[in-house]
């Protein structure tokens, strides 16, 4: 005991027990509990449960009332408090405070922890030839390393994660014991002398290297221009030297991904900035514990392959998330291509056999581990929009996401198709549970129903409901509509703005909802993506659209943009301008044609696919090789120093629509004036932002929700939010739930609950 806990003999020994809630596991908060108390020289204990953390501590009441009252203040920046209950007990005399394991089981109503990215203080400690742990790539403590990817089941202790598998040497042991030490009771921790190894392996599995030397080895490889494939801490990855276009190309022929962008990591915020402009936010970002991909605006002159991001101006940066990234950096010192070893629309690989053939042969080395990987995770991917951090891809660090919504009843919200991700409620809390991408290959099916399946094991959730899209062919509802389980269908629309109510903490107002993406089903089995939807989170009207288009070919237009091109400028102009765009004048009439039939040419209200189709206008887009990549050029394309705008007037009538058309003469018009596309590019984009802030401005008494795809474009947002600063009305931009489908499941639970809610009050009523 210190001094102060001494001084006064005679006052009152008091006992309490506390219980927080929250972020509280995984990061350092029981050591950083227990040093506080330690400092006051009080007496107790602590423990991870099911319910959170459980603190019991006792001592001379002061003291007690001092501790409670500098707890917040104590505990590590990662924590986050959402409840902290406290009622006194019995006194036990205690003569230490200890850190304890708890056998504790019930319905989990805390967070799970998420993986954290290296911190620098393991940095350098792998950097030092004087640490025990020099060039050791499975470092970290406290404040960093694995824990959603290798957790088995929670509480959070090491004997429920993957690391249970390595007995801690006595130096280890020694450190974990020690309140003074920085790896007091850090579960991941591990040196070279008992924790997890590193080998090489040749492209057919033969072992080549050990330890630092197969790191070297694949330095090496990589400065040759080789591919390198690595088992990181969520799945396994593909690296290559990103200067290299030929390398780059390679990985696009491995993974069959010709055009969607490829990220590049970096070793320090130093080199980030040499390639993009960052500003505070982007640096706050890649410097973080989460460590995503942020999308940043490429410098001209970066010295990197061209191959990366063809056409765009912007560049996805990120930091090494752990040693083994860390330390060949170091060796290469050169930015590295680092992206999942699968091919595209398939799931990351966790497992060396489940690796395609093609690409395990591709690669000239592999880097292996034998940590286990528990759960597999993408690496997530953010872009700051109007000074604000956007989820694009809810992954590594990010999730499970908590959800603020509350409910007695579980439920599971399956998502949607694309971007798929599901969300939960066990009764206790609710959480989005991590990216698992487009389930249009049985392997991705596969992969969601085995994530489902582990997170319902985790949060311990047999749910009596649940919410899936009304769209008939998603794998998602059809797969919903088997289970033997009472199913209730959400509006695609609906759920992108209540996820952004939620977003917002507004989920008891009513707002007024822009819901802009690609396509989704509409309650008129037609497709919609412009809409305007006045909404609680129980209900919505819809109460306006984009005037709505053909798609010729349906799906094939997606793919080939400038059918949309054709059929825009025909509404707008007439057949002539038609046959100007396209000098193939046999293939525009057979277009039109087909334009002509509601089958073959389903009619959709999609700002997504209005963006594609103003793209092979303006930019000359035929093909686009991946979902959104017409819009990302257009964005790309504009020239921020335009003033003017194009012209989106409204249309009164049963619902109130935005008129493209005239936007698409004016368009026409320049182009044959020969403006630069960059102008008209700018002009389209703050024409539509002038269109929705007048379309919300009628119902000014509604704070506004931007939900959807194409509200993950900076320009348009940044746009949008500049005229709602003029005209006053409150609007609630994208954050940390997905704009996109990412974020569906978020809605579709929110839309949920709200309707048991109402539905459990009026029965009481």
């Amino acid at each position: 005991m210190n001094r102060q806990a001494t001084s006064n003999p005679e006052a009152t020994q008091i006992a309490v027990q506390l219980t927080c809630n929250g972020r509280v596991q995984g990061i350092g908060l029981r050591p950083a509990v227990a040093r506080w108390a330690h400092e006051l020289g009080l007496a107790g204990s602590i423990c991870n449960t099911s319910a959170g953390v459980k603190l019991h501590v006792e001592g001379p009441a002061p003291l007690i009332q001092r501790f409670e009252e500098g707890l917040e203040a104590h505990l590590p920046v990662e924590a986050v408090l959402e409840t902290r209950a406290r009622q006194p007990v019995e006194y036990e005399g205690l003569s230490s405070f200890q850190i304890q394991e708890s056998d504790e089981v019930g319905v989990l109503r805390t967070a799970v922890p998420t993986d954290q990215a290296v911190c620098q203080a393991c940095l350098e400690e792998i950097f030092d030839p004087d640490d025990r742990r020099y060039q050791y790539p499975f470092n970290s403590c406290t404040d960093c390393g694995p824990r959603y990817s290798l957790i088995h089941a929670m509480p959070y202790e090491r004997r429920q994660t993957a690391m249970t598998e390595y007995a801690m040497c006595d130096a280890c042991a020694a450190e974990y014991e020690s309140a003074t030490d920085r790896r007091f009771h850090a579960q991941t921790i591990a040196c070279p002398d008992c924790g997890p190894q590193v080998w090489g392996t040749d492209s057919q599995g033969n072992t080549v290297a050990s330890g630092q030397l197969s790191i070297g080895r694949a330095a090496q490889a990589l400065a040759r221009g080789q591919i390198v494939g690595l088992r990181g801490l969520g799945g396994y990855q593909l690296i290559g030297d990103a200067r290299s276009d030929a390398t780059v190309q390679a990985i696009r022929r491995l993974k069959h991904r010709p055009s969607k962008p490829l990220a590049v990591m970096v070793r320090s915020l130093a080199e980030a900035q040499r390639l993009a402009i960052v500003d505070d936010v982007e640096a706050g970002e890649l410097s973080s514990a989460v460590a995503p991909i942020v999308l940043l605006r490429a410098r001209q002159e970066s010295g990197l392959s061209r191959e990366l991001n063809a056409g765009l101006q912007t560049l996805g940066v990120m930091l090494p998330t752990t040693p083994l990234h860390a330390l060949l950096l170091e060796q290469c010192r050169f930015p590295l291509v680092v992206t999942s070893a699968n091919r595209e629309g398939s799931p990351i690989p966790c497992q060396s056999k489940i690796i395609e053939a093609e690409i395990s042969q591709g690669a000239d080395l592999w880097l292996e581990h034998d940590r286990p990987i528990q759960r597999p995770i993408d690496d997530s991917v953010v872009r700051i929009i109007a000074g604000l951090s956007v989820t694009i891809r809810l992954a590594r660090g990010l999730a499970p996401l908590s959800l603020p919504v509350k409910s007695d009843e579980s439920l599971m919200a399956t998502g949607g198709q694309q971007k798929s991700a599901f969300a939960l409620c066990n009764g206790q809390q609710a959480i989005l549970g991590p990216h698992i991408g487009e389930l249009d290959h049985v392997a991705a099916c596969e992969r969601y129903l085995g994530q489902l399946e582990a997170l319902e094991q985790l949060y311990d959730v047999s749910p009596a409901g649940l919410v899936c899209d009304q769209h008939p062919d998603y794998f998602t509802t059809q797969w919903a509509e088997r289970e033997n389980i009472p199913l209730e269908q959400v509006q695609h629309h609906h759920a992108h703005i209540a996820s952004g109510m939620l977003e917002q903490g507004w989920l008891e107002r009513r707002v007024l909802g822009v819901a802009f993406d690609g396509t989704g089903w509409g309650e008129d089995q037609t497709i919609w993506g412009g809409e305007f939807l006045l909404a609680s989170a129980r209900e919505y009207e819809r109460i306006g659209r984009l005037l709505p288009f053909a798609l010729p070919g349906g799906e094939q237009a997606i793919r080939e943009p400038w059918r949309i091109a054709v059929t825009l400028l025909a509404d707008a102009l007439g057949d002539q301008a038609a046959y100007e765009l396209e000098t193939e004048h046999s293939q525009v009439a057979a277009l039109l044609k087909i334009a002509e039939s509601r089958r073959l040419s389903p009619l959709t209200s999609s700002a997504g696919r209005l963006f594609d189709g103003v793209a092979s206008l303006i930019l000359g887009c035929r093909h686009s090789g991946f979902e959104g990549q017409a819009a990302m050029l257009l964005e790309a394309a504009c020239d921020a120093a335009e003033a003017d705008a194009y012209d989106f007037p409204m249309q009164e009538g049963d619902l109130r629509e935005l008129d493209w058309r005239p936007a698409v003469r004016q368009i026409w018009e320049d182009r044959l004036q020969g403006v630069e596309p960059g102008r008209m590019a700018m002009r389209f984009h703050r024409g539509l932002a002038r269109g929705i802030a007048r379309f919300c401005a009628s119902y000014a008494e509604f704070p506004v929700v931007l939900g959807g795809g194409v509200f993950q474009n900076r320009c348009l947002v940044e746009t949008v939010a500049a005229e709602f600063r003029q005209n006053g009305q409150e609007l609630g931009l994208p954050g940390r739930v997905p704009p996109n489908d990412g974020g569906l499941a978020a809605g579709q639970l929110a839309i949920a609950l709200a309707r048991r809610e109402r539905k459990d009050t009026n029965q009481c009523a």
